[in-house]
């Protein structure tokens, strides 16, 4: 802080930490008298069944609100990378930002995302965005009961019906012609 402990303009400015830091930084600069924007999102975790974990929306990244004088200061903070810049001078995040941000937080600090609205009709073409069938082009075949996960049709194997995650689609912007939907509906095994 500058001139007796009062800040002269502080603005927000982006600050990268170090990996797995972010934590740390956050209490150093808090406990320092900084204002941090630490925003976190909560989820199902991938290795663990039925346990939800809390992880950075910005994994590496924090919203920091300083004076100027002081980014000697926060650049040599113990875990912080560097503070973003744009030539020499520190890029200032936009008040309107941060204000977007702060309100989707709890107090917790937890951000509550929008669920992605997928919907699918049979036939459909879709990618396939993450995991290990990611990039290929794939038939959609049917919602599972829980939501979260659907039945595809393989294009590279038209007989092999596979069940993936629903988040790990992409939507394709070509439609499927009246013969290859045909042709899906005579495989034994698989209805639409």
């Amino acid at each position: 802080m500058s001139a007796g402990g009062l800040c002269l303009d502080p603005k927000w400015f982006l600050v990268k930490t170090k990996a797995l830091n972010e934590t740390r930084v956050h209490k150093r600069l808090t406990g320092a008298g900084y204002e941090v924007l630490f925003p976190k999102i909560s989820r199902k975790s991938k290795r663990h069944r039925g346990l939800i974990e809390v992880r950075p929306l910005f994994p590496t990244y924090l919203f920091v609100r300083f004076d100027g004088d002081e980014l000697k200061t926060i650049k040599y903070t113990h875990g912080v990378a560097r503070v973003i810049c744009f030539g020499l001078e520190p890029h200032e995040v936009d008040e309107e930002i941060i204000a977007a941000v702060r309100a989707r937080m709890n107090e917790e600090g937890i951000v509550k995302l929008e669920p992605k609205k997928v919907t699918l009709s049979p036939g459909q073409r879709v990618k396939i965005g993450e995991g290990p069938f990611a990039g290929l082009d794939a038939i959609f075949v049917e919602e599972m009961p829980d939501r979260e996960r659907v039945v595809l049709l393989l294009d590279a194997v038209s007989s092999y019906k596979l069940t993936i995650e629903k988040d790990s689609l992409e939507r394709k912007v070509t439609t499927i012609s009246r013969f290859r939907v045909h042709f899906c509906r005579k495989i034994p095994g698989v209805t639409m």
